[in-house]
């Protein structure tokens, strides 16, 4: 700024030194303070405009790290449930139909803690052999009970723990 001073200084002197009348250097000085006086207005209305934005762009700004912490909070609460140590699933044993809840991390198999028979988990999410709500364990029947396949394969014959095998088994035994 001190620049700009004087290369103001220097100009009203250049003035003084070439006016001689005094009336025009009086004339020249007032219309020299008047144009100054206008920019200094059109400096502070742009100072005064830049500043409004600045506090408009804060305010946005404000505005969207708060946005963003609470996001950050969600996503890491988040990020906490889905990758703790550990994965406690609730399982049904198809076996002795036990419900219980196990650490299955990863892992392929898991033994019932009440009959215990190994229980294969399918981690692919291959729905193929999926209840489609009709077998043994929805007490209704369907393709993929293991009763319906048992049934299939073996014939009651109304004596308990009586069972005739297919003609195909029967055969394969007499060999």
């Amino acid at each position: 700024m001190s620049e700009l001073t004087e290369k103001f200084q220097n100009i009203m002197k250049d003035i003084e030194r070439n006016i001689k009348d005094k009336g025009e250097l009086d004339y020249i000085n007032k219309k020299i303070a008047e144009i100054s006086a206008l920019h200094m207005e059109v400096i502070d209305k742009m100072t005064n405009n830049i500043n409004i934005r600045l506090e408009n762009i804060e305010k946005v700004q404000n505005s969207i790290e708060t946005k963003v912490n609470k996001m950050q909070t969600s996503i890491t609460g988040i990020e906490n449930d889905m990758y703790e140590d550990g994965y406690d699933f609730e399982i049904v044993c198809p076996y002795c139909n036990t419900e219980f809840t196990a650490d299955i991390e990863a892992k392929t198999d898991i033994r019932c803690p009440e009959c215990q028979n190994v229980i294969e988990l399918d981690w692919n999410g291959d729905d193929s052999n999926a209840c489609s709500g009709h077998c043994s364990m929805c007490d209704s029947k369907c393709q993929n009970s293991f009763f319906n396949t048992f049934e299939d394969d073996f014939h009651y014959t109304g004596e308990e723990n009586d069972y005739e095998g297919d003609e195909n088994e029967d055969d394969e035994d007499d060999m």
